[in-house]
């Protein structure tokens, strides 16, 4: 059997870990980032997916055994999901967004890392990966540019106030340079 090459795994949040996921969302460093309505489509989404009735993917990532991390995912529907104007490649897009719920998991470059493992374990077929964080949040920016994510414009989404761009990063170009050989 060959041996798992990625320090982190992941799996879907189930029941048990609904309150761990809620609980990190209000953490201050996490409720900067999710608020207002964009916070309740995240809880309102959660449930849809739990109850399996929702269109995007959520995520619980693990170091060992300890959860740490929340991500979501959704396939962009090509050609009439409104996303398709930010792809630029034939294939499979799909959209992340994530947080690291974990205080004492912060300021450890662990990021990029999470963000490359979970995308090279879970989606071996997408072409592309949009992410649209607030320009504001400077920090998030250069952890996806540190992935690999290039900055393609700016907007307002309908969800929030505030500025985000959003950013795209080729997953083939990703397996090249970090598949594990």
């Amino acid at each position: 059997m060959k041996e798992n090459p990625f320090r982190f795994h992941f799996q879907p949040v189930d029941q048990a870990h609904r309150a761990l996921v809620h609980h990190w969302l209000k953490e201050p460093h996490v409720a900067k980032w999710f608020y207002g309505q964009g916070l309740q489509n995240t809880l309102n989404h959660l449930d849809d997916f739990l109850k399996g009735s929702a269109s995007g993917q959520y995520w619980i990532g693990f170091d060992q055994e300890r959860p740490f991390a929340f991500l979501i995912t959704s396939v962009v529907k090509k050609p009439h999901d409104e996303l398709t104007k930010w792809c630029s490649q034939e294939g499979e897009a799909i959209t992340l967004d994530l947080l690291i719920g974990e205080s004492d998991y912060l300021g450890k470059g662990l990021s990029p890392i999470l963000i490359r493992e979970f995308l090279l374990s879970h989606f071996p077929n997408a072409a592309e990966v949009l992410i649209d964080p607030e320009v504001a949040h400077s920090h998030a920016i250069h952890i996806y540019k540190k992935v690999g994510f290039t900055i393609l414009g700016e907007f307002i989404p309908s969800y929030s106030p505030h500025l985000h761009c959003m950013m795209r990063l080729n997953l083939e170009k990703l397996r090249q340079a970090y598949e594990p050989k």
